[in-house]
């Protein structure tokens, strides 16, 4: 069946628009519009049917003027009848009609973000899309296009010509959900993600916010109805100037492990991505971000080393976690005295150790019940007092350091304890240097 005979068939039984009737032979040339495709598909069916007024070529007219051609009205008027009243389309119900109207919607919503880069999507109702694949199927329509399609190219052309912008299907700055049956449209903002490194100078707050158990965040008595168990965290004290200076809704802080609360972050700082959920702001001076950060969170945290960064370097940095070796000062007290034999043979007990650490009862109510294996590259030890010693701790990530010294009640071996015989116990812990493989080198 050719396509003069298809559209005559598809026109005798539904009303459709320019655009939908040109969709349907999309594929069919190049260098033209599915509207401009409707409109010449009508007018040469004028032109057919208005060869001579048959009863049968008078009523295809009048199916034509149902479905908006001026010409085979202006035909009938002609012949002094009346023509019919245009109905609205089968498939699209005349959306494609209001795509102007949209574009309106779309640049109101998207004044006040910055952006260059997008990509447009659209939510078409379950019966329009049923009512579409039904056609196709009775008629079959192999060279059509969905309507979906219809409406992303032609109001994302018209986005690119009025805003300067680019559209991007990989990494866009927002993704633009049109709604066209309702006029409306929704905007998911992509995070702006921010590299950098921390240093927390104090032994009181934890790497990220903290729930509080009893409410679970929502707030209670306990937690005096602040929804969480401390009232800072490095996370909230970074995220801080950030939310402002981009206008966005919050920030998440991931960082290439976590140190224990009553542990300090010192040397270069422990990398980690600020990521920054819809920012209506993108283009930020990251030093004066810096700067200002630093200066709220005086004598607690300080950031460093700040850049641009992206998704995937954020989730490179999660997953290498584990994988780093870190370097720790642990102040480590004994039961009873110790000789500098014993000091030697701590040292000398942890070259290159492989031990077996099973999740400390610290944590098993939060992490899966699980042995890991974890390398000790090297301990280096010294006298503090006849029972104390300050040890130098270089380790895979992931490694207890605090369950490496007590053992845990034998849940990690071999310990210090172990080793040593006596009961050891860690009661003051900094990470020096965390070793990161720069994401460059990652393929």
């Amino acid at each position: 069946m050719n396509l003069e005979n298809i559209s005559i068939k598809i026109l005798s039984k539904h009303v459709l628009c320019n655009y939908c009737i040109g969709r349907q032979f999309s594929h069919l040339s190049t260098g033209t519009t599915n509207f401009e495709r409707g409109k010449t598909i009508k007018a040469f069916l004028t032109m057919k049917f208005s060869s001579t007024f048959s009863d049968e070529n008078i009523a295809f007219l009048q199916l034509l003027s149902k479905a908006g051609e001026e010409s085979a009205k202006r035909l009938l008027l002609k012949k002094n009848i009346v023509p019919e009243e245009t109905q609205s389309c089968y498939i699209c119900e005349d959306s494609l009609k209001k795509i102007d109207e949209l574009v309106k919607i779309i640049m109101g919503k998207t004044e006040k973000v910055e952006f260059q880069t997008f990509l447009m999507g659209s939510s078409i109702p379950k019966k329009v899309l049923e009512r579409e694949n039904e056609l196709k199927e009775e008629y079959s329509l192999i060279q059509s296009e969905y309507l979906k399609q219809e409406f992303n190219r032609n109001i994302g052309k018209k986005l690119i010509e009025k805003l300067a912008i680019e559209t991007d299907f990989i990494e866009p700055e927002i993704v633009v959900e049109t709604h066209p049956f309702s006029l409306t449209c929704d905007l998911n903002i992509r995070s702006l993600y921010v590299y950098g490194r921390y240093l927390k100078y104090i032994r009181t707050i934890p790497q990220t916010r903290w729930p509080c158990r009893k409410c679970k965040g929502r707030g209670c008595s306990e937690c005096n109805n602040t929804g969480k168990r401390y009232n800072e965290s490095v996370e909230e004290i970074v995220e801080n100037k950030a939310v402002i200076l981009t206008k966005g809704e919050k920030g998440i802080l991931h960082g290439t492990g976590r140190e224990d609360i009553d542990a300090r972050m010192l040397g270069s700082g422990r990398p980690f991505v600020l990521e920054i959920m819809s920012p209506r702001i993108r283009m930020i001076n990251l030093k004066e971000l810096e700067e200002i950060t630093n200066k709220f969170g005086r004598g607690k945290v300080e950031v460093k080393d700040y850049r641009f960064s992206s998704k995937k370097e954020l989730i490179h940095l999660k997953s290498s976690a584990e994988h780093s070796v870190k370097k720790y000062r642990a102040l480590i007290a004994f039961d009873s005295s110790i000789t500098d034999k014993i000091i030697e043979k701590i040292d000398s007990s942890f070259n290159n150790t492989i031990i077996d650490q099973r999740t400390p009862l610290r944590v098993s109510h939060r992490r899966a019940d699980k042995i890991r294996k974890k390398k000790v590259h090297s301990i280096q030890s010294k006298r503090i007092s006849n029972n104390e010693i300050e040890s130098l701790i270089v380790c895979d990530g992931g490694c207890y350091v605090k369950e490496l010294i007590s053992g845990d009640e034998e849940r990690s071996s071999p310990s210090i304890s172990e080793v040593t015989g006596i009961k050891a116990i860690c009661f003051e812990l900094d990470v020096l240097e965390i070793e990161e493989k720069p994401y460059s080198d990652i393929k």
